[in-house]
């Protein structure tokens, strides 16, 4: 669905209402967060529940992939970025890390120290 923001009224597609057989729904209750709208007949039955669930874990499915496509995608840009954990020695980080610290977190504090200096 392509939209202009700046006009406020939004319709949906009757072609996306007939697929999601809506199209002859008289209520439909909309629930919406950040970044997602999801809109269903206000007296869904048990089969809908059931295929509406199917879906979301389908739409669960792409977005893990998503999210984890783009953490190897950053994590491969910061070949060029200094980790401050590998000045540190590799007996006592590995004393540390098996003690419970939390690598990110000694980053974190490491980068803290060097921007300080």
């Amino acid at each position: 669905m392509h939209r202009d923001p700046d006009n406020r009224s939004q319709k949906i597609p009757y072609p996306a209402l007939q697929i999601s057989q809506l199209a002859d729904a008289n209520e439909l209750t909309i629930q919406a967060d950040a970044g997602s709208i999801l809109v269903s007949r206000d007296d869904i039955t048990a089969r809908q529940a059931l295929t509406t669930i199917r879906h979301l874990y389908e739409v669960v499915d792409s977005l893990m992939e998503q999210l984890v496509d783009a953490t190897k995608e950053i994590s491969s840009d910061l070949g060029g970025i200094h980790d401050p954990l590998e000045d540190v020695d590799d007996d006592v980080l590995d004393d540390l890390l098996s003690s419970g610290a939390d690598p990110d977190g000694l980053r974190m504090l490491l980068a803290m120290e060097e921007d300080d200096d």
